[in-house]
């Protein structure tokens, strides 16, 4: 009897073996984690059923052959199954944990769904909505022989599911193919896909991220822990859709460890078609010659920057703005062409400007020269879904072998500088140095640097560097010119830079700290504090920087707490400052949580968040190797300590 592993099926044995055991192999054949299994398929399977001993025997031995472990999860796979007209999504049996002894009953209880009364109405009613949807179907009628689906049996072993979720890579409802929903129950995913459960439920609009349901089940930690998995399910549902090429809907399971496990995947059918809209877009450079043709929007920080770096002779990425206004003909008196030198710049980051969010997410798209047609459109149908007119902002993304960040302090200039870019969104370890106003270094302390990243194709690309960064007088000079002409226009900013192959420097960003804050005594202290709480360890980082990157790389998500309050004070020990370490901070009192780092940049984007808030925060590698989970201990900044608290210092969780 030919019973193939889940690992051999391709698109193409759907008739054979099923659509779900054909999806199934379809993801195991991209990477995909699938939990391991076999299929009986329904011609082989069939005459077996009236032999429940020679089946029990049949099943053990390919348990073993197949090498399963127990617990077993039995599902259907019918050749109609799982299509892009008809999913039959719950007409069939399935049972989960399923033992050894009960295997070959809940196999012939899967397999002989394919007669009920609920699966023949499905099918008559499917087949009369395909000839024209003119025919009656009577819902209590019996399951004739021509109604009866074969079906074949997937067993497999189970996923012990911490959480069970539903990701829809399109709105089922708009067809908005920009906007995933992500549905998320306790436990198995029966209570979810049987409806028994309310779920929570988060809306990736735009790649960014918005809670839009908390049931009441749900409480803050857990609701974190989801959104800290929101960067691995995207990139998940991501890579099937584009596998398929069209939207899908996603099973998947968390395990206690976080691990993300997809069990299946079908396409979102009746998936209604987006609505197209014509634009007229109008591209003007941003330069003083057409700051009158700009208006209003010079006061845009992307525009006020090149405007400011173009008065002050600083070399800066070129941008232009790209107003939106609907039409009926694209190439209208409104519309100019897309300039050439846009289309041919090797990476443009658009970004739109007015409104400044979308549904309170901040809207940003990276783009490769190859696809700048296609980027544009897709960034401009997704605002045009809600917005009749708009600005965006398209800037050239210059390539950085090195980036870096750099603020003043009193007479100091503090500077940060690693390989690759995004050093300000605290991905990286970095060199410092301490500087006059005039460039000339005064302390530098210089780190290895093991891995950087860098922009390919509009997307970022971890690389290993094994290399110390440095910059050179010259270099350090211009970046002090730099901060000395921020300083003219802005009360505290940092400067955000980067340094070409040839070594010149050229100027990314300028942002303005709300704090001013003055220079540190020690670079270890991140932000000043004192608070005690239970330890949170971070040992794989992986998920953190990833959505750091993605924040970044795509859309920011909204600014709405959305958690409620948190009343256990915690310290948090992290390898590097991500900026998706803010999970930890958002629904709490700031003075209940600080931070330990084993490395930290004290000008990346999550320290400076970090003394807004007044969260302490330090930079020590020997408590972050030592300090167990779960252990409770004090973070205190004025005598650069991280460790146990005593009983005198027990309860004083927060800040003092």
């Amino acid at each position: 009897m030919d019973v193939p592993a889940l690992s051999s099926l391709r698109a193409t044995d759907s008739g054979h073996v099923g659509g779900k055991a054909a999806g199934l192999g379809e993801l195991l054949a991209i990477g995909l984690p699938v939990p391991p299994g076999f299929v009986l398929p329904a011609d082989a399977l069939s005459p077996l059923l009236s032999d429940r001993g020679g089946l029990a025997r049949l099943l053990a031995s390919l348990v073993d052959e197949h090498g399963l472990r127990r617990p077993f999860a039995v599902r259907s796979s019918a050749a109609a199954e799982d299509g892009a007209n008809a999913s039959y999504a719950g007409q069939f049996v399935s049972e989960l944990g399923v033992g050894a002894e009960d295997l070959a009953a809940a196999v012939e209880r899967c397999a002989r769904s394919g007669g009920s009364d609920r699966a023949a109405y499905y099918t008559r009613r499917m087949e009369a909505d395909e000839s024209g949807g003119g025919t009656e179907v009577a819902s209590g009628e019996g399951a004739a022989a021509s109604d009866r689906v074969p079906i074949s049996v997937i067993v497999q072993e189970q996923v012990p599911a911490d959480l069970s979720g539903v990701l829809f890579t399109a709105d089922p409802v708009t067809g908005d193919r920009e906007s995933y929903l992500l549905d998320v129950v306790p436990g198995a995913g029966s209570a979810l896909v049987g409806g028994e459960t309310e779920p929570l439920s988060v809306r990736l609009s735009g790649d960014g991220m918005r809670t839009v349901n908390r049931p009441d089940w749900c409480d803050a930690a857990l609701e974190t822990r989801v959104l800290g998995l929101i960067a691995e399910i995207r990139s998940l549902g991501k890579a099937v859709t584009d596998h398929r090429a069209a939207p899908q809907d996603i099973e998947l399971c968390v395990t206690a460890d976080n691990a993300v496990i997809p069990v299946q995947a079908r396409p979102i059918t009746a998936l209604p078609a987006p609505a197209h809209r014509d634009f007229a877009l109008r591209f003007i450079p941003v330069t003083s010659a057409d700051r009158a043709e700009l208006g209003s929007l010079t006061v845009l920080d992307k525009v006020r920057l090149r405007l400011i770096a173009e008065e002050n002779d600083l070399a800066v990425g070129r941008a232009w703005i790209v107003r939106a206004r609907p039409t009926a003909d694209s190439a209208g008196p409104d519309a100019s062409p897309l300039p050439e030198a846009l289309r041919n710049a090797s990476q443009i980051s658009f970004v739109l400007q007015d409104p400044a969010r979308l549904s309170g997410s901040i809207v940003r798209r990276f783009s490769a020269a190859g696809t700048r047609r296609e980027d544009l459109d897709g960034i401009v149908q997704l605002v045009g879904a809600a917005h009749d007119e708009f600005a965006l902002i398209a800037t050239e993304v210059r390539s950085a072998v090195q980036s870096g960040v750099a603020r003043r302090f009193g007479d100091r200039v503090l500077v940060e500088i690693g390989f690759g870019a995004f050093v300000p969104k605290g991905v990286v370890t970095t060199s410092q140095y301490v500087c006059t106003l005039d460039g000339k270094v005064v302390q530098r302390e210089l780190t290895l640097q093991e891995r950087a990243f860098v922009i390919e194709d509009g997307q970022p690309r971890s690389v290993v560097v094994g290399r110390t960064p440095e910059l050179s007088d010259r270099q350090i000079e211009e970046v002090c010119r730099a901060v000395a002409v921020a300083g003219a226009y802005y009360q505290q900013p940092s400067v955000e830079f980067g340094i070409t192959s040839d070594g010149s420097f050229f100027l990314i960003d300028f942002v303005d700290e709300d704090t001013e804050g003055a220079a540190p005594e020690a670079l270890n202290v991140i932000a000043p504090g004192r608070v005690s709480g239970r330890v949170i360890r971070i040992d794989d980082d992986h998920d953190l920087l990833m959505e750091s990157l993605d924040f970044h790389f795509h859309t920011d998500r909204t600014d709405a707490a959305g958690s409620r309050p948190a009343d256990d004070p915690v310290v948090v020990l992290a390898r590097l400052p991500y900026l998706s370490l803010e999970r930890f901070i958002r629904g709490r009192d700031p003075r209940s949580v600080g931070f330990v780092f084993r490395n930290c940049s004290y000008l990346s984007h999550l320290s400076i968040v970090l003394r807004e808030l007044g969260v302490p925060a330090l930079v020590d590698a020997e408590a972050f190797d030592t300090l167990a989970a779960d252990s409770v201990v004090l973070l205190d900044s004025a005598s650069q300590t991280v460790g146990p608290v005593t009983p005198r210092q027990a309860g004083q969780g927060q800040t003092l």
